[in-house]
């Protein structure tokens, strides 16, 4: 009675132990992971806002080191006078100060790695030339190029959008400075970039490991797009545009978009030098992976210091329950193959024949005894035959399931209930069960081996007054099964 108190006790006090702690570490958790995610979120905007501004010097740098170039090419009067001094295309490679235009560019070009060209356009004679040593202006018209009209209205160097080069089928930017002679325009000098230089800078500061940048114009258009032109695509990249146009130019905010199947956090900052749009695109995996990296080791120190209170407050209950639980499993449990052994399978007999025999239901008992099992230890050492038998055993319980009671009664010996039905359907389970075992390829240090059993099988009968009478009926069976020949079920 004492011990059945003291039992009743300690589990009260384990089950409101565990109440308290899971009820202060679900507190505490729902508060953590609500400012960690507040935590992450902030800090990744600050680092998307971070490399965004990197993007912005890096493409302003860009521009403002053209711009000084183009300054000094302005100033050069061997450029302003050729421009002047040309008055046809005809004079364009004759001019005495041709060929002084074109190496003073080439010597620049060489000390800039990132400069495709540098050309000059005139207005009078409708011709451009540039440091590649394109001259052929036979079909060009400086009033159709695409930054004319951008660059004659303004007396500052522009940064075009992407467009063909001049006699190539190359997209550049270029920095284009208008050259007047008072307010009359004599020409234009032009700086060439490719865009594989402003791919290169977005491609620096992508954020995540599948992260995407975007470049765009004041229009929308796409200057630099990390996917291509499928159908998909350019769905995409419609929704893309769609979402910027909601968001804050200035890294503030972000919205959600998916593609295929992947969703990211959409970042849009604005370029100072000319208003183009950079777009980031961060994957909410990456995010919330650093998340749940942090939050796994949070759970992990809640969970020990969680664990250790529980110990703390009721140790010795603990303890009670698992030497109690312990016993219990080494008393009852084959320590080789892991199935219970002899005395607790005859106790479960027990209980499951009192009962059949009360509630009138079927009982059926199979006697299991591998055939030449002396030979595997003899041929292949003991160490082999345990394997043998933890492989049959775990092979056994599987194929019977988990309403029949399976153990191991003797060395080789195993036994098994199955309760509910008949005895043919006994004698199918057990032919299943032989034939199953047969067909086992049993993996060993020492090669595949395979084994055979011998099934005894017998159900219950009305006159059957004690376990021991089925028992008995059983192990003649299986002995039957073995002188006739072995690897056969029969039954009695």
């Amino acid at each position: 009675m004492c011990n059945k108190l003291k039992s009743n006790l300690d589990l009260k006090i384990i089950i409101r132990s565990f109440i308290i702690i899971f009820t202060v570490f679900s507190i505490s958790s729902i508060f953590v992971y609500q400012q960690t995610t507040k935590k992450f979120r902030t800090d990744t905007t600050k680092q998307i806002c971070l490399k965004s501004q990197l993007v912005n010097k890096d493409i302003t740098n860009i521009f403002e080191n053209k711009k000084i170039i183009s300054d000094i090419i302005e100033a050069d009067e061997d450029v302003y006078n050729y421009l002047l001094e040309v008055k046809d295309r005809n004079d364009i490679t004759t001019n005495i100060l041709y060929p002084k235009v074109i190496n003073n560019f080439k010597n620049i070009i060489k000390s800039h790695d990132d400069i495709y060209t540098i050309w000059v356009a005139n207005e009078q004679a409708n011709f451009y030339i540039d440091a590649i040593g394109n001259s052929d202006s036979s079909d060009y018209d400086i009033y159709k190029r695409p930054w004319r009209e951008q660059v004659a209205g303004s007396d500052e160097v522009i940064l075009t959008d992407p467009y063909i080069e001049y006699g190539t089928s190359i997209k550049v930017i270029s920095i284009i400075k208008t050259l007047r002679q008072d307010d009359k325009i004599i020409g234009y000098v032009g700086i060439d970039i490719t865009l594989d230089k402003i791919f290169a800078i977005m491609e620096n500061y992508i954020v995540g490991e599948k992260g995407m940048n975007f470049l765009i114009n004041k229009d929308y258009e796409f200057i630099y797009s990390y996917v291509g032109e499928n159908e998909e695509d350019i769905v995409f990249k419609n929704n893309l545009i769609e979402s910027v146009k909601t968001l804050d130019k200035d890294c503030r905010d972000y919205k959600k978009i998916t593609y295929k199947q992947n969703k990211y956090f959409i970042y849009h900052h604005e370029i100072d030098l000319n208003g183009w749009g950079i777009i980031q695109l961060i994957p909410e995996n990456d995010i919330d992976q650093d998340i749940n990296d942090f939050l796994k080791i949070m759970l992990i120190i809640f969970s020990i210091a969680a664990i250790s209170l529980l110990i703390i407050i009721i140790m010795e209950g603990i303890m009670y329950k698992l030497r109690e639980n312990r016993l219990k499993i080494q008393v009852r449990t084959d320590s080789l193959t892991g199935s219970i052994n002899r005395s607790y399978f005859m106790e479960l007999a027990k209980h499951e024949f009192c009962l059949a025999k009360k509630e009138n239901r079927k009982f059926n008992l199979l006697m299991i005894d591998i055939d030449y099992f002396k030979s595997v230890n003899d041929n292949y050492g003991h160490h082999i035959g345990d394997v043998v038998l933890e492989n049959m055993a775990r092979l056994s319980v599987s194929l019977l399931g988990k309403n029949a009671i399976f153990g191991r009664v003797g060395g080789e010996e195993f036994a098994a209930i199955i309760m509910d039905i008949d005895e043919m359907e006994a004698f199918i389970a057990a032919e299943d069960l032989r034939t199953k075992i047969s067909n086992m390829d049993i993996n060993t240090d020492k090669g595949n081996i395979s084994i055979n059993v011998s099934i005894g099988l017998t159900s219950m009968k009305n006159s059957d007054i004690q376990l021991k009478e089925i028992l008995k009926r059983a192990d003649e069976a299986m002995y039957e099964a073995k002188k006739s020949g072995r690897n056969k079920v029969k039954i009695k």
